[in-house]
C-alpha cells in the first residue's frame, strides 16, 4: 500500500498524458465557472433564463483548483524521478 513517503516512478510520456488530461479537466472546470457566472449576472440583471439550461457543477466541491493544482505538482515531483 502506498503511504506519503512513496515513490512512483512514470515515463515521460505518460507524465505528458496526465498532465494534458489535467489541463483539459482544469480549462473545463474554468469553462463552466465562467457560464455560471454568466448566468448569475443575467439573473441579477433581471432576465429569465430557464432552470434547465443552467450550468451545474459537476463536483459540486469548493476544493475543486486545489485538487487540480496537488495532481499537477505531484505530477511535477514524480517527473523528477521519471524514466525515458
Amino acid at each position: 500500500m502506498a503511504d506519503a513517503n512513496s515513490t512512483l516512478t512514470l515515463n515521460h510520456e505518460t507524465i505528458v498524458c496526465i498532465r494534458e488530461a489535467l489541463l483539459i479537466g482544469l480549462a473545463a472546470y474554468g469553462e463552466i465557472e465562467r457560464l455560471t457566472a454568466a448566468q448569475e449576472i443575467r439573473v441579477a440583471n433581471g432576465h429569465w433564463f430557464p432552470y434547465t439550461l443552467r450550468v451545474f457543477h459537476p463536483t459540486g466541491a469548493s476544493d475543486t483548483v486545489s485538487r487540480f493544482a496537488d495532481a499537477l505538482r505531484a505530477v511535477g515531483q514524480t517527473n523528477l524521478n521519471s524514466t525515458s
